[in-house]
């Protein structure tokens, strides 16, 4: 999905295709933002609906996202517009989405816009503190692409902003594969406090048949491949991998976002 030699467009339509279906919302877009014009524009977008259209200006006033960028974590969560008083809101009248998630981006110490993920149907389940530490790190991403647009091929290091190291694109772009799936992201939260677990282990926290089934044949030998995780199939243990160091900073922000994710 993120992989290096696929050109910036293409690798944000697909992570907007594979995220929604994680967050459980039809939409998704990311838009630049005009503050002295007062007005948002939807560069990218992806999902059935009239007005998020790649190229159309609204509004700032409008939308949900004049809320976001003066929210003070730069993060906003709809679970149920009507349910939580949006129903008489410019926002909702304009574009009567039922659920939303976004989030600030910024390119050289500037507002660029936000990145966000919508609904046209309210959500079940509430919005989660994991989910909103994911589409900040989906941001993360982006602001790098962005400061990056115009040149081919990408330049190898930026500095990662959870512990201000430099870390190869390519790293970032596998870090973003492995932990966009929320199987992967269990298992290496476990190895957060453990410095082995077993096959056994894992299973308990995967009850489900499909899940158990995934766990051997996708999850475990994507991060296997990776080298964030070491599968002994003769001992059936996990255990850290050589390159799960490199993982750890983002897997325990996510953990910070969620505590109840871990064991």
């Amino acid at each position: 999905m993120l992989a290096p030699d696929i050109e910036p467009r293409t690798r944000l339509e697909r992570l907007f295709e594979a995220e929604t279906e994680e967050f459980d919302m039809n939409c998704a877009f990311l838009s630049s933002i005009d503050l002295d014009r007062e007005t948002e524009r939807f560069e990218l977008a992806y999902g059935p609906h009239g007005i998020l259209e790649p190229g159309t200006t609204v509004p700032l006033s409008e939308t949900y996202c004049r809320k976001t960028i003066t929210d003070p974590e730069g993060t906003m969560a709809v679970t149920d517009a009507a349910a939580e008083g949006w129903e008489d809101d410019p926002a909702y009248d304009t574009f009567e989405l039922g659920s939303y998630l976004g989030t600030t981006v910024s390119v050289g110490d500037e507002l660029y816009g936000t990145l966000c993920f919508a609904g046209t149907d309210a959500r079940e389940e509430p919005v989660s503190d994991e989910e909103k530490a994911l589409v900040e790190l989906h941001s993360q991403w982006v602001e790098y692409t962005l400061a990056h647009w115009d040149e081919q091929p990408f330049r190898e290091t930026r500095l990662d902003t959870v512990e201000e190291r430099a870390v190869s694109s390519e790293a970032i772009d596998s870090m973003m594969d492995a932990l966009k799936n929320r199987t992967r992201r269990a298992i290496l939260t476990t190895l957060l406090d453990t410095t082995e677990t077993s096959i056994a282990a894992l299973e308990r926290r995967f009850t489900p048949e499909e899940d158990r089934i995934a766990l051997y044949h996708v999850h475990l030998p994507k991060l296997a491949d990776a080298g964030y995780v070491r599968w002994d199939t003769r001992t059936d243990t996990i255990t850290e991998g050589p390159k799960f160091a490199e993982a750890e900073p983002l897997v325990r922000l996510l953990k910070e976002y969620n505590r109840g994710f871990s064991e």
